[in-house]
């Protein structure tokens, strides 16, 4: 029975933590104003947490391991037998998102539109904001969420692009991980830049269908086979 409320209020000052966090970001954060929406004492927070960064940490390692085990899951179909760890049950649906046997646009759409949906939300896109703004004074926070997230996706990435450009539907020539930065530059183009700078945009359903058209059509022009 301790060990449970033990485990809910870590998990309450986390969550008090990340409204904290996102609402004043890194450098304006206090563990005043933390303890303040938590409840209870700031000694108690400190028995959990040592400092604000090791909160911080905390927050970008969730989420980190998070954005993983959603890539793992929208690559599944090309991870193959070196695939990333085992896929939980709802990962079942994902398998087709970028089957290599399946033609390379249509595969792309879904992706795209799966990627945009989970990984560009408000809260996510302000995270990423603040990680970048942490990091300028703590690296450590930034390679974290690099290496936990970004470059575990971009591997999963690496091996669908190597698999469709070996069966010829994609033109070769250029080292898969150019391809996987190339795909992600333009899915991103019409909206990130405004998002990190705090910028309302809002992608609904039908917008994110037209960014990733655009964006594919854009990839297959540059990346397309020839015809034979």
């Amino acid at each position: 029975m301790v060990k449970v409320k033990t485990e809910a209020r870590r998990e309450a000052i986390l969550a008090a933590a990340s409204d904290v966090f996102q609402e004043l970001g890194f450098e304006q954060a206090t563990m005043s104003e933390i303890t303040a929406r938590v409840g209870g004492s700031k000694a108690t927070l400190y028995r959990y947490f040592a400092s604000k960064e090791a909160l911080f940490m905390e927050l970008v390692r969730r989420s980190a391991m998070e954005h993983r085990g959603e890539f793992s899951e929208a690559f599944s179909g090309c991870a193959g037998p070196h695939g990333m760890g085992t896929l939980p049950p709802e990962a079942t649906e994902a398998l087709a998102l970028l089957d290599p046997n399946e033609d390379v646009e249509i595969a792309l759409q879904r992706f795209g539109e799966r990627v945009l949906k989970h990984f560009y939300s408000p809260q996510k896109v302000a995270l990423k904001r603040m990680v970048i703004a942490a990091a300028a004074n703590n690296p450590e926070l930034g390679r974290l969420f690099y290496e936990n997230g970004i470059r575990q996706g971009t591997a999963l990435m690496e091996r669908y692009f190597e698999s469709v450009i070996t069966a010829g539907k994609l033109r070769g020539g250029v080292a898969p991980k150019v391809v996987v930065a190339h795909f992600r530059g333009l899915l991103e183009s019409e909206f990130l830049e405004l998002s990190l700078l705090n910028m309302p945009v809002q992608l609904g359903d039908k917008k994110i269908k037209g960014i990733v058209e655009r964006a594919v059509d854009a990839f297959m022009r540059a990346y397309g086979s020839a015809p034979a």
